[in-house]
């Protein structure tokens, strides 16, 4: 039996680290202490594509990058400090940092997860917690979306993961689609094309940046129906494959996160988030450091990270 991906002999071996996520939460709910249970690092500012969605290009600014050794003391000062349990790397593309990649399963033996677009081969780490894998539909709006060919190359680094490392490649695998107005009609292809290769699958929504953001899909009948159908097909057969809870799903039908750019009910604080300078984003994991840099529309966000917790019953 497995609990997200994790045994029970693991979640023996992290009752240390379930305690302290314990007293979060129930520092949270007895005295309204906000302390981070999660990490997200961006831990470079390139990336080998440009997609269409993508969030990151809007504020990217040339900078330096940090060392290995500078990111070993973030870890240190940063996440190991507030106790984080689990601890997301993207970019950027983060499989084009391999070396920031071992360290930080190093540091987080199986609590560390990478964003990637698979285009790179992946990597056989033993201490990995899985790879997300971005998927943007079936291969034509995928390509669409990302650029030619980048589908079949991510199919591709994906198979031969698994077919190399058998069933524990399998079970690294996992797989992240955005749905937005070009590919929702797509949500169901998808989950019949990636079940056999991957252990779960998660879904969110594309969070605007601006208003009338064409790949929005807007709050209504037609978003509303993608959420239903995900919900039915999870209760017919995909219930130990789509990781979204019935609750967040709901939630995710309605503006759930707060006022045009300003976070109201989302529990921004729960997640640790830096860039690649190690510096705190804000408001969000989507953010900037930079004070003058361009903010989500938190009443559009269909982020997947948050909106689980408020599922849970916990906000901002």
């Amino acid at each position: 039996m497995e609990i997200m991906g994790r045994g029970f002999r693991q979640i023996i071996q992290e009752s240390p680290l379930y305690f302290q996520i314990f007293l979060k939460f129930a520092g949270y709910k007895l005295f309204n202490k906000r302390s981070p249970l999660y990490g997200s690092a961006d831990i470079i500012n390139v990336c080998n594509l440009h997609c269409e969605h993508c969030y990151w290009w809007l504020n990217r600014k040339e900078n330096e990058e940090l060392t290995v050794e500078q990111w070993k003391k973030i870890i240190d000062e940063k996440f190991k400090k507030q106790h984080v349990f689990i601890v997301t790397l993207v970019g950027g593309e983060p499989m084009m940092r391999p070396e920031v990649v071992e360290l930080f399963v190093k540091e987080f033996p199986k609590r560390a997860c990478v964003v990637t677009n698979g285009t790179y081969p992946i990597p056989n780490l033993n201490d990995i917690y899985f790879y997300w894998i971005s998927i943007d539909g079936t291969e034509k709006i995928h390509n669409n979306i990302r650029g030619d060919g980048t589908w079949a190359k991510t199919r591709k680094n994906v198979l031969d993961y698994v077919e190399k490392n058998g069933e524990r490649g399998w079970k690294d695998i996992w797989i992240t689609m955005t749905i937005n107005s070009q590919n929702y009609m797509t949500v169901k292809q998808v989950i019949e094309e990636w079940y056999d290769y991957s252990n779960k699958i998660g879904f969110q929504f594309h969070t605007p940046f601006m208003k009338g953001d064409p790949l929005w899909l807007p709050f209504g009948e037609k978003r509303s129906k993608v959420i239903d159908d995900i919900i039915t097909m999870q209760e017919n057969g995909y219930k130990d494959y789509i990781i979204n809870p019935k609750s967040q799903l709901e939630i995710m039908k309605k503006n759930w996160g707060g006022k045009e750019t300003t976070p109201i009910d989302c529990p921004t604080w729960a997640i640790l988030s830096v860039d690649h300078m190690g510096r705190e984003k804000r408001p969000c994991c989507i953010g900037s450091a930079e004070k003058t840099s361009m903010k989500p529309r938190c009443e559009e966000c269909g982020l997947g990270c948050y909106s689980v917790l408020i599922g849970y019953g916990m906000k901002g």
